[in-house]
């Protein structure tokens, strides 16, 4: 007679055995993948292992960049390294997230947003990342069949004419920006410019879009605050690190800040809706939030759920407040960070910040006091600054927010440049790394230098870009819908600044007031990107520019 102790261990092992067959079955045929594709002559990243694919040699590609720098950055260099001609490569992170399909060529990148089918279609790792900062399914995110009536919704809230209209609320967030920096030059003291520029960008988004004075420049907000501490713990290379989603304080910590932001978003649109209603003659000034529940609720049925309308629809509010999240998110990520990089290159090129300051002279006059009010009341003059929209293309180009990532498509290969076709079936991701393909020496001339004249340039000039080289909002039906809503905020912040105030470095300054070597911090330029952000003030109104 068997005993309960040994058909217990005899359940177990047997289990175990299953287990281990899965994985050996999945592990060959996520190997066998690469091996097809290397026997055909297609782009394979070195280094591959049956046992580990790519991941011990993308490993030693980060151990070369910056410890605080973004993983897409390593994909960056083996890019450069390995495949300048060919534009795109194929590198096996089985079983972290899969085979990803990096492209860093503008002709391989064309392929994919000409294509509508691959150009609507995000991949299915995405929400992964991205569900402690939005909560949920958003326009970022969203399968394509989902995202359509939502991106219709936002996109009228979002035309260039009614974000002219924000532009008094955007001055008038600027202005506390503005007495921050003012205060901070007064005390002739070194300090991290992009801690204070994150408060601001979160303010700006606050007022525009929610249509609520949220004060993060002066103190604390729930929203705000939540959402940085949000991003402190999040684990911007979890995809690479699968550990990392078995650290219990970060998950309680991302439930608790989640909590605390759906509250307070929640009870806004709460208030919005009531102003909604009793807007009879809609007289009201309207921020983005109020814009998209007006289009929401002229929809019809096809985009609500059913129920009363005395309450905000449950299915708005739920959708409004991931994509809230995510705008303030992006505030952060990206505007905050571009605001830090255009100051940075217009300070250490002095010509350029010469030509911007007679530029907004001639436009704007001589009176700086004046400043706010002619903002206010003639918004239009932002149109009017084509060497200041230059220099934001410019820094975009040179420090890209981001990278863009779509679904491979079974009957759908993306040439290579060399004109190999790449299938990206079975692929977990197509992803567009734009910090290789916006400074490419092979299809940018002079790729490291900061040239806003290469914006102003007609066809047929050497420095005139190349068609898709450049995406800083990205290309085709899924590109930012908010790209207006950011160069409209950049320009009233650098007319704002520019002529007020004298930005310079103080990097050396921080390493010997912390007794730190650059070289053991990470402290060194790396792709244009500087891995600490520290400031310091050295003459009358004079701050500091660094980056994270």
């Amino acid at each position: 007679m068997k005993t309960p102790g040994l058909s217990s261990t005899s359940v177990v092992l047997s289990l175990l055995a299953v287990c281990f067959t899965y994985f050996l079955t999945k592990l060959y045929t996520a190997r066998a993948l690469i091996w097809e594709k290397k026997k055909r002559g297609l782009p394979i990243a070195p280094g591959h292992s049956f046992l580990f694919g790519h991941l011990l040699y993308f490993k030693g590609a980060l151990s070369k960049i910056p410890p605080s720098a973004h993983y897409q950055n390593a994909l960056a260099d083996i890019a450069r390294e390995h495949f300048q001609h060919e534009g795109c490569y194929y590198i096996d992170m089985w079983p972290v997230s899969g085979i990803l399909f990096i492209v860093v060529s503008p002709h391989v990148a064309n392929q994919i947003h000409a294509n509508p089918k691959m150009s609507m279609q995000r991949p299915p790792l995405l929400p992964r990342f991205f569900r402690p900062i939005a909560g949920g399914p958003n326009m970022f995110d969203m399968r394509e069949h989902e995202w359509k009536p939502w991106r219709a919704v936002f996109s009228k809230a979002f035309s260039a004419e009614h974000i002219l209209s924000l532009v008094p609320d955007m001055v008038d967030e600027t202005m506390t920006y503005c007495e921050t920096l003012e205060s901070l030059a007064g005390q002739r003291k070194m300090f991290q410019l992009d801690l204070i520029t994150l408060r601001f960008t979160i303010d700006v988004i606050g007022k525009t879009i929610l249509n609520a004075h949220l004060g993060a420049q002066r103190g604390y907000n729930a929203l705000a605050d939540c959402m940085l501490s949000q991003i402190r713990w999040h684990q911007a290379n979890a995809e690479a690190n699968p550990f990392e989603y078995l650290n219990l304080v970060r998950k309680s910590i991302h439930w608790w800040n989640g909590h605390q932001m759906d509250k307070y978003i929640s009870s806004e649109l709460s208030k919005r809706y009531s102003e909604y209603k009793g807007d009879v003659g809609g007289m009201r000034s309207k921020a983005i939030i109020d814009l998209v529940l007006q289009n929401y609720m002229s929809e019809g049925v096809d985009l609500r759920s059913e129920g009363s309308r005395e309450d905000l629809d449950p299915m708005f509010r739920a959708f409004a407040i991931c994509q809230i999240r995510l705008f303030v998110f992006v505030g952060h990520d990206s505007t905050s960070s571009t605001i830090c990089y255009i100051l940075h290159l217009l300070y250490t090129n002095p010509d350029t910040l010469l030509a911007v300051r007679q530029e907004h002279n001639t436009v704007f006059g001589t009176e700086l006091t004046e400043l706010p009010d002619l903002l206010k009341s003639q918004p239009h003059l932002l149109n009017d600054l084509p060497y200041t929209t230059a220099v934001i293309k410019e820094a975009l180009r040179l420090f890209p927010p981001g990278g863009c990532s779509r679904a491979g498509q079974p009957t759908i290969p993306l040439v290579s440049d060399s004109g190999k076709p790449c299938p990206t079936e079975n692929v977990a991701a197509v992803f567009t790394v734009h910090t290789e393909l916006q400074r490419s020496p092979i299809y940018w001339p002079k790729p490291d230098a900061f040239l806003p004249e290469r914006w102003l340039v007609k066809p047929g000039h050497d420095l005139y870009p190349m068609k898709g080289a450049y995406r800083a909002f990205e290309i085709g039906p899924r590109n930012c819908v908010a790209q207006s809503f950011v160069m409209t905020e950049l320009k009233v912040v650098l007319a704002c600044l520019v002529r007020q105030f004298e930005f310079s470095p103080a990097y050396g300054e921080f390493d010997a007031l912390h007794k730190r070597n650059p070289v053991e911090t990470g402290r060194t330029t790396y792709r244009g990107y500087i891995s600490e952000a520290v400031g310091t003030e050295d003459a009358a109104r004079r701050g500091l520019t660094g980056y994270g």
